[in-house]
């Protein structure tokens, strides 16, 4: 319901925002300083609802640039358990749900990924960091690590089903290969079991 009247809602909050920013005004004799007053009061008071949310994106930018890659360990060759003959992934086509099942049993067989919440209470904004570990599940060997992270948004963005301004969650850059990476196609390897 709310979405449907932020608009509205919008729209009132910015003309009550320059009507106060006039009576801030009148307060001041010079005509010169009522214009700046009025040029300055008006924009920051109809940001005022969003400021938590317009510093917490500079906050939440920062973390994700720093955290932008998957730092890669180790590597598991594999074969045609988990690639096509010619090398392209297999968990990305069209499979059917029988034979998704049955690779993705191979794949949890290879891998395991563990994460972790880590605490954040320095934010303006509320945002949480996960630490993500994907290990070797025969050898227990740390192949790749990472960070990410997410955030509900500022005061305003309660009433919305996403953040307002800031982007509700970061993942690295080549967060998408990862598997690929870690999991390398050899034609000569296949799955030991």
């Amino acid at each position: 319901m709310f979405e449907i009247l932020a608009p509205f809602a919008i729209l009132a909050w910015t003309v009550f925002s320059v009507w106060l920013a006039f009576r801030l005004a009148r307060f001041v004799s010079q005509r010169s300083l009522k214009v700046l007053i009025i040029v300055l009061a008006a924009p920051l008071l109809s940001a005022a609802p969003l400021a938590d949310e317009i510093i917490g994106k500079v906050q939440f930018d920062r973390l994700c640039n720093a955290a932008e890659e998957v730092q890669i360990y180790s590597t598991t060759p594999v074969g045609t358990d988990l690639y096509y003959p010619d090398g392209r992934w297999r968990l990305d086509g069209a499979l059917s749900f029988d034979e998704f099942k049955k690779i993705r049993a191979v794949y949890d067989s290879l891998v395991e990924w563990k994460s972790a919440q880590i605490a954040r209470n320095s934010e303006i904004i509320s945002i949480s960091e996960s630490e993500t570990k994907i290990v070797n599940r025969k050898t227990g060997q740390l192949l790749a690590s990472f960070h990410s992270f997410g955030t509900p948004g500022g005061w305003l963005s309660r009433y919305f089903e996403k953040p307002t301004l800031v982007r509700d969650q970061c993942l690295p850059a080549s967060f998408s290969s990862i598997d690929q990476k870690i999991l390398p196609f050899s034609g000569s390897a296949g799955v030991q079991r």
